[in-house]
């Protein structure tokens, strides 16, 4: 009887365990906008892909080691190219501009990055003289916030200019 009880009232908490909690949603005040989308025009996208003199490292993604170079992505911006010859002091040699760049892959000498929407295929077999092979135009969805945001009324998708593509985010100082 007593262990009848027991398993009993075990079911009876573990059922009331189990039920959840209530959560109530404030669908009060909305989100104020945070961040306005950086736009660029299409035909200024696909000319953007640059090799250019080598800067600064800031909001650094992957790495790829290929042969002696390394290449870095920089969030948003590009891929830093560092001749790695000698580990005790890396050189930084060189700068790939891709707008709208988050993420990279590599297999032998071709390097794969979204540019914004779009997947192109770099040719980085010779870091000096770094070339775009292939586009995928319209590969990739728009780049979203970093953060979830409501947009002020002129940057939504419906008020941008026709050509107009997302490429990064600037914060709103309020």
């Amino acid at each position: 009887m007593l262990k009848r009880y027991a398993l009993l009232l075990s079911a009876g908490l573990l059922s009331l365990g189990l039920s959840g909690c209530w959560i109530q949603i404030d669908e009060g005040e909305p989100l104020p906008p945070r961040y306005r989308p950086i736009l660029m025009s299409r035909a200024s996208l696909e000319q953007a892909v640059t090799l250019q003199p080598a800067r600064a490292l800031h909001n650094t993604g992957k790495i790829y080691l290929q042969g002696r170079y390394l290449f870095i992505n920089e969030r948003y911006e590009g891929l830093h190219i560092i001749d790695n010859q000698d580990p005790s002091q890396p050189r930084n040699v060189g700068f790939v501009r891709i707008p709208g760049n988050l993420d990279v892959s590599m297999r032998g000498g071709l390097l794969y990055a979204d540019n914004a929407v779009d997947l192109v295929t770099l040719d980085v077999s010779d870091p000096a003289q770094v070339r775009v092979r292939s586009r995928v135009r319209g590969a990739f969805p728009e780049l979203a916030p970093p953060e979830p945001t409501n947009l002020e009324p002129e940057f939504m998708p419906e008020n941008r200019p026709a050509d107009a593509v997302v490429v990064g985010w600037q914060a709103i100082n309020q």
